[in-house]
This record gives structure tokens, C-alpha cells and sequence, in this order.
């Protein structure tokens, strides 16, 4: 007994001494470090000649020259600000540079608050950190691929110039060169910025947008409680009624939320849509980072998991919603020509293209405007320093030619302003000018298909041709060339035209007898086959590098988009199974509603998550997934936002503005009470021109739709 007491005794003294211990441990660490850090910068080389000749020749400025040899004195002389600054730059090499690390960006907080609020750090002195960028002018073969630049964050005074700090680099005398066969190529130092003119138009704007909902969403809740039922309805059916209520986010909210599904819809493109939208937001919450990674190898190695050609192939989506936005088109234009007898006049065509346009344009140019103006204050750190990097760079693109977009010629002109809406671009150009051939379509069927068959084997020869050209023989980079034309992308499109007029001219309806099942099933297999082939070939067999084949990039997505017309006419016949019900499943349309301002806002938020990390970031695909789920929420939350400020009120204007469209009449009561046929709809038809879905740059959304 006596002996499990000492024993119980030792163990509590030794858990009571161990924080000591380690605390003490620590401590002399730390005590270590001074007379350590004050040795090294004693014995770091410096090129002093070099560093003298650039003040003579003026390109140090005096005030620079002598703060850093301050800094560079304090240092050994043990000063704590001045160590903190050593401390805080990236060191010579990083570790694990075979597996393709070639960054050490030091530690930014710091650089930025520990050193800056040093008791002994010098009045005129303060620390600004830096990113430099080193170029190779010798490197061993073995890291030619990984290594191709190194990135060193340094902590330095705040009044050297970007070029001063270059050349000072160069010296030794701030920071450590890497190696012998590297040179400086470009520094980015955080700054601190005053708001610009387009900042304070767009926080302006954003203000008065809140405010706006405010006054709107108080006027329904005064209503709701001061009047009965009968006596609100002059309120909310007139047209100053509804115009009051149009910005209201407590029946924007309740729209957005209904999952009632109304006869005469087309339900399973609900789910297929958010599955679209999500397959998107997976493929781009690694490739659109836009920093560096501490172990590229790593990240290149997981390019031959099984199941990497979901990642790789996350561009498809574009061609699913291509697919459902020509179906959608045409199975509502034609039950539009139906009520009007087949008529279409120049009149009804301006204000179909007027339509699809104040549908989409508003909450896209809010978005962009927030893009281009505020994304650059929205964080702060390392990656932010650069000021030209992968995201940024797309962000100085869009304030030249932010029209671009607007006009919807932005997969031509100004690919890289808000890259991953070239697919409305493309969309919308395919909308204005197929419009004729769904009007031939109805009115001469045979006709219309031959033509809509000969504009794909047409685009199929094109694709090809231009591919070949332009990417293979003279090294375009694809996904600026053909990838984004719309002329070389309107094959699945066509696929969804001639299935819309299938539906239309079948009334959804397939007779019930044993030839039918056994076609049915049939159509199954082929289809599914058609996708999988399209999917998983260019993996499962790498070594034919089937990507890189023209005749392959011809016909890849026309055979998945095939794939994905039969899952949707299966569905709308009645033959879709537990398919059809998963797809139809009234929880997808409220995310259904959000796909397009999802999509659309999906690349600030993963961005500026990236660009706000402190650190250097590992990738590993587990990693991914978690992001993904992440962005994904994030993206819808934020989506939900932007569609409640700039989206659902612009579509209620328009409904308000444009209420008697030939072919889609429409009384206040209607207009008011279920009228509403995008984001936040109760229709019972569904709309005429549904907006685009979302994707890879990608698509619309739409919400209640067929």
C-alpha cells in the first residue's frame, strides 16, 4: 500500500514539475537565440563594395542605406526589434525542396507586429515585409520542374523601395541568398493602401443596396402586422406595391426556401444542376489557389490516384450545362410558340434577348464590381504582397476590360478579367443566335433538325481543325483557344436544343410496353457507357495521352453530354428509376436557386482564403475534400447574399417592367404572388428563358425551372 502511495506520489510530482521543466527548457532556448542571431549577421557576407557603389550611384537612397545598416547593426548588438526582423525572413534554403518546396516566406506577423511594436526599435525605423522572388541561372536537372523560381519572404525597413530592396537583396545585405546561381528577379512589399475611387463607388453602392433591403423589409413586416389579409392585397398587387416589396429578404427569403414543385416541371434538373455546381467549386478549391505549395511533387503524384479524374474532368460540367440550357431554351420556347399560334416577330426576339439579359446582368456586374474593386483590401499577408500573382493579376485584367463582360464577349476579349465567366460569355452568345433555329424548328421540324445535325458535325470539324492548328501544332494554351469559343463549344448545346424538342414534341410521354423497358434499359447502358468513356479513358490510360490528341478534344464532350441527355430524358419520361428520385428530391431546389450567384462568387472566396494564409500551405488530397466542403458552404452562403441584394429585386423589376411578353401574360395578383421565376419563383409553368446554370466558368443558375 505504502508502496503504490509513493508511487502515486511520484507521479503527481512529476506531472507538476513538468511544465517547469519544459517551461524552463523553453526559456533557455529562447535566451539561446540573441547571442546566436547577433553571431550570424557578424559573419554573414556581405558584398559591401556593391552596396557603396549603388549609394553612389544613387540607386540606394540615403534614408534606406541607413536604416538597414541601423537594422544590420542592432543585430549584433542583440537588439530585439532588429532580431525579430531577422528572425521573421525566410532563411537559405527550405527543407524538402525535392519534393518541390522552393518557398521559405518566412513569418509575416512577425515582421508586421512583433517587431513594429519592440520596445527598442527605433522612432524612424519600422519593419515592412517583403516577398522576393528568385530565378535560377543554373540549377541541377533533378529540380528543373520543381524549381523553377524560389520565393524568400524578408523583413525590412519601410523605407526601402521595392527596386532598393532588389538590389539590396542581391548583396546579402538584407536577408540570404539561397544559392550562388540565383538572382532576385522581382520583390512585392506589403504596403498599406488608401481606398481607391472605385473602393469608396463600391462600398457606396453596397451601402445604399443595404439600405435599400432595410426599408424594403420593413414595409412587408409593417403590412404583415398592421393589415389583414384582404386588406394588404392592394398593398402587394399594385405596381408600387410590388415595386416596394421587390427588395424585401423576408419574402425574397421564403421564395428562395419553397420547395414545392409545381406540375409541369422538369424536377431532376434540380439536383443535376447543384451536382454540377458542386463539381465545379471541387476542381477549382485547388486549381484556382493562387499560391505556391511546399510539396509540388506530391500534388503531381496524386494525378495517377483512381480517382483523380473526377478532379480532372471537373470541366465537364460546362458541357452539362450547356446541355440543360439548350433544352431548357427550347422546350419552353416551344410551348411558348404554341400559345402564340408559332408566331415570333422582330419585336418579341428583342425582348426575349432584353429578357435573358436584366435576368442575368445585374447581380453579375455587382459581383464583378466587388471583384475588381474590393478584393484587393479584403485581407492581408504574404501572398498578398504580390500584387501581380495568379489572382490579382485576373483583377487588374478586369478594370481594362470590365465591359468586356458585360457585353458578354469576355471568352474573346479579356479572357482573364473574372476568368471563370468566359461560360457566360458563351451561353449568351449561343442564346442570341440560335434563337432563329428554334423558330425554324417549330415551324419546320425537318428542317430544323437537319440544320441543328449539320451545325454539330460543323462544330465537330471545326474543333478539331482549330485544336490542331492552334494547340497542337503552334502550342496555344487550350483553355485560351477552343476551350472557350463559342463556336467550338455549341455541340452539347445543339444536344440540348434537339432533346428539348423531343420532350416538346412528345409531351414527356413514352408508351408502357415490354419494347419500350428493354429500350429503355438499353439507352441506360449505352448512355452511361457514353460517360464513363468520356470520364475515365484519358486517366485509366494515361500513356496514350488522349488529352493531347486533337480527334479526342473533338469529341470528348459531345459523348459526355450524351451521356447526360439520357439521364435527363430517362428522367422526364418516367424511366429514370431511383435516379429520377434522387435527382428529384425537393431539397435540391433551394440550393438549386443559388447555383448561378454560387458560381459566380465562388472564386473571390477561394482566393481570398488562399491569399490571407500566413504560412507556407501543404497540399494533400484529403486536405482538398475538406476545402472543398468548406468553399462549398461558403460559396452558397455568400451566394444566398448577393442573390438577396442585387439578384431577386432586379428579376421582380423586370417581371414589373416587362409583364406581358408575348406568349407569357401575367396579372398583378399572378406577378405579385407567383410570379417570381428565377431565384425566388412560384409558378406553376416554368419560366420561358430560365437563366443560365453554374460551372466552370460556367454557368447559370435557375431556380425554379424546369
Amino acid at each position: 500500500m505504502k508502496g503504490t502511495a509513493g508511487v502515486m506520489l511520484l507521479v503527481v510530482l512529476s506531472l507538476c514539475g513538468c511544465p517547469q521543466t519544459t517551461a524552463a527548457q523553453s526559456q533557455a532556448i529562447v535566451d539561446d537565440f540573441p547571442a546566436y542571431f547577433a553571431e550570424m549577421e557578424k559573419n554573414k557576407p556581405i558584398n559591401w563594395t556593391s552596396v557603396l557603389d549603388l549609394l553612389s550611384t544613387g540607386q540606394l537612397s540615403p534614408s534606406c542605406y541607413s536604416h538597414a545598416y541601423t537594422v544590420h547593426n542592432d543585430t549584433t548588438l542583440a537588439k530585439s526589434y532588429a532580431q525579430l526582423m531577422l528572425d521573421s525572413t525566410g532563411k537559405l534554403t527550405p527543407s524538402g525542396i525535392f519534393q518541390g518546396n522552393r518557398l521559405d516566406i518566412g513569418n509575416y506577423k512577425e515582421c508586421t507586429t512583433g517587431a513594429n511594436n519592440a520596445v527598442d526599435r527605433p522612432e524612424g525605423i519600422q519593419a515592412m515585409y517583403c516577398l522576393v522572388t528568385w530565378a535560377k541561372t543554373v540549377t541541377p536537372e533533378s529540380l528543373y520542374y520543381y524549381a523553377e523560381n524560389f520565393r524568400q519572404g524578408v523583413c525590412v525597413p519601410k523605407s526601402c523601395s521595392d527596386h532598393e530592396i532588389q538590389d539590396l537583396t542581391e548583396t546579402g545585405f538584407l536577408g540570404v541568398k539561397p544559392m550562388p546561381s540565383w538572382i532576385p528577379v522581382s520583390v512585392y512589399c506589403q504596403k498599406e493602401q488608401a481606398y481607391s475611387t472605385g473602393a469608396i463607388v463600391a462600398l457606396a453602392v453596397i451601402a445604399i443596396l443595404l439600405c435599400v433591403l432595410a426599408v424594403s423589409t420593413s414595409y412587408e413586416l409593417f403590412i404583415t402586422i398592421r393589415f389583414r389579409d384582404a386588406q394588404r392585397k392592394p398593398f402587394t398587387t399594385s405596381r408600387v406595391g410590388r415595386f416596394c416589396l421587390s427588395c424585401s429578404v423576408y419574402s425574397n427569403t421564403k421564395k428562395v426556401f419553397n420547395t414545392y414543385q409545381h406540375p409541369g416541371q422538369l424536377p431532376a434538373l434540380h439536383g443535376i444542376r447543384v451536382i454540377s455546381a458542386l463539381w465545379i467549386i471541387f476542381g477549382h478549391s485547388e486549381n484556382f489557389s493562387p499560391i505556391d505549395r511546399a510539396n509540388t511533387v506530391e500534388r503531381v503524384e496524386d494525378r495517377e490516384r483512381w480517382w483523380y479524374f473526377i478532379r480532372g474532368n471537373y470541366g465537364m460540367a460546362v458541357d452539362t450545362f450547356l446541355l440543360l440550357s439548350g433544352l431548357l431554351v427550347t422546350y419552353l420556347f416551344m410551348k411558348q410558340m404554341k400559345k402564340t399560334g408559332g408566331q415570333f416577330t422582330w419585336k418579341d426576339y428583342g425582348l426575349h434577348v432584353l429578357h435573358r439579359y436584366l435576368r442575368l446582368t445585374p447581380v453579375y456586374a455587382f459581383l464583378l464590381m466587388i471583384n475588381t474593386c474590393l478584393i484587393e483590401y479584403m485581407g492581408s499577408g504574404p501572398w498578398w504582397a504580390i500584387r501581380d500573382n495568379w489572382a490579382m493579376s485576373f483583377v487588374q485584367v478586369c478594370r481594362e476590360y470590365w465591359w468586356a463582360n458585360l457585353l458578354y464577349i469576355n471568352n474573346f476579349v479579356g479572357q482573364r478579367c473574372f476568368l471563370h465567366t468566359w461560360y457566360l460569355g458563351v451561353d449568351m452568345q449561343l442564346y442570341v443566335t440560335l434563337t432563329g433555329l428554334l423558330v425554324v424548328l417549330y415551324r419546320h421540324p425537318k428542317v430544323g433538325v437537319a440544320v441543328a445535325c449539320f451545325l454539330i458535325g460543323s462544330t465537330w470539324l471545326l474543333n478539331g481543325v482549330l485544336y490542331y492548328f492552334m494547340v497542337d501544332v503552334y502550342g496555344q494554351i487550350y483553355r485560351y483557344t477552343t476551350y472557350r469559343w463559342s463556336f467550338t463549344r455549341m455541340a452539347p448545346y445543339l444536344i440540348g436544343i434537339l432533346l428539348g424538342y423531343l420532350l416538346f414534341r412528345t409531351d414527356r410521354k413514352v408508351p408502357d410496353t415490354p419494347k419500350t423497358r428493354k429500350l429503355m434499359m438499353l439507352g441506360w447502358l449505352v448512355g452511361t457507357a457514353f460517360a464513363l468513356v468520356a470520364l475515365v479513358t484519358p486517366y485509366g490510360a494515361s500513356e496514350a495521352n488522349l488529352l493531347g490528341h486533337a480527334a479526342w478534344r473533338t469529341f470528348e464532350r459531345s459523348l459526355f453530354a450524351a451521356g447526360v441527355a439520357w439521364v435527363v430524358y430517362a428522367c422526364c419520361v418516367g424511366y429514370g428509376g431511383i435516379v429520377s428520385e434522387f435527382l428529384s428530391w425537393s431539397g435540391w431546389m433551394p440550393l438549386s436557386r443559388l447555383t448561378y450567384t454560387a458560381y459566380i462568387i465562388h472564386p473571390m472566396i477561394i482566393q481570398a482564403y488562399y491569399m490571407d494564409y500566413k504560412g507556407a500551405m501543404l497540399y494533400s488530397s484529403v486536405t482538398w475534400w475538406f476545402m472543398f466542403v468548406s468553399f462549398s458552404f461558403m460559396s452558397l452562403v455568400c451566394g444566398f447574399a448577393a442573390s438577396m441584394m442585387a439578384e431577386a429585386p432586379f428579376l421582380e423589376l423586370e417581371k414589373i417592367l416587362l409583364p406581358n411578353r408575348r406568349g407569357r401574360e401575367a396579372t398583378p395578383e399572378t406577378a405579385a404572388d407567383g410570379g417570381h421565376d428565377n431565384i425566388a419563383m412560384k409558378t406553376v409553368e416554368c419560366d420561358p428563358d430560365p437563366p443560365l446554370p453554374p460551372h466552370d466558368g460556367k454557368g447559370t443558375s435557375g431556380p425554379n425551372r424546369c
